[in-house]
């Protein structure tokens, strides 16, 4: 697991499977919930198989969380998976 800070979590998924993999993200980011003390109303999150990524956002005050239908890869959507995780720590910085 990698935390760039205390709102992102990125995984890795086991065994190659992405939805099993994005139910483990869904458990991080409802821990992170409880365990960070902080007023971010939105914790972000990542699941990958390393070509293939997933995201998903915990809203925190609806405890709503929301994942992203598109799966992206590196070969074709690098450029938007780059920007998603600096959109992720741009948010966080704010």
């Amino acid at each position: 697991m990698i935390k760039f800070t205390s709102n992102v979590i990125i995984l890795e998924a086991k065994n190659g499977d992405l939805e099993r993999g994005f139910n483990q993200l869904a458990v991080e980011l409802i821990a992170l919930d409880k365990y960070i003390e902080s007023d971010q109303e939105l914790l972000y999150g990542a699941i990958t198989l390393g070509d293939v990524w997933r995201f998903g956002v915990l809203d925190r005050s609806n405890k709503l969380l929301k994942k992203d239908m598109e799966a992206y890869t590196l070969l074709s959507d690098l450029k938007e998976i780059v920007l998603i995780l600096i959109g992720m720590l741009e948010l966080k910085a704010n």
